[in-house]
């Protein structure tokens, strides 16, 4: 495996083991992921800069979505860090975007909310925690999709 690979995949692991010991994330992590990617992926510049473009653009419009709805079901404006989204997490998810082309990041997103929600609810069952540490558990997601995609002929849903 190439030396950067392996950084992306020792940041994945350490989000994950953060996230789920302290609820939150170092900062330097998803700068890390997103700065690797640059080098892991094989698309012209300009061309990664459009899926990045276009995966900020879905992610956003899907995180102000939930705000607006949030905000009118409690008739007042929810900052949306304070109750349901950590900024770790809206880190994680906008470092991750060089990864995925556009389908395959949507496609990502939702899977991982699944995972996140069935991991939450397995593991609800020993610890009884207010908080999902959804960057965590992504990040676990995300790290075996990498190794499927590595060392497996399926389909791949990575760019990497």
């Amino acid at each position: 495996m190439k030396i950067s690979l392996i950084i992306l995949l020792l940041s994945l692991v350490i989000i994950f083991f953060q996230d789920w010991k302290h609820r939150k994330i170092h900062i330097g992590l998803p700068i890390v992921i997103f700065g690797i990617s640059f080098f892991i992926i094989p698309v012209e510049r300009n061309e990664l800069f459009k899926i990045i473009l276009f995966n900020t653009g879905f992610f956003s419009l899907t995180l102000g979505i939930l705000t607006f709805y949030m905000s009118l079901k409690s008739k007042k404006f929810l900052n949306p860090f304070e109750y349901y989204f950590g900024l770790g997490d809206l880190l994680f998810y906008l470092a991750i975007t060089p990864l995925f082309l556009s389908k395959n990041y949507i496609l990502f997103f939702i899977l991982s909310l699944l995972f996140s929600i069935i991991l939450q609810l397995g593991v609800n069952k020993f610890i009884k925690q207010e908080t999902v540490p959804l960057a965590g558990f992504s990040s676990l997601f995300l790290l075996i999709i990498l190794l499927k995609d590595h060392f497996m002929i399926f389909q791949k849903i990575t760019l990497v």
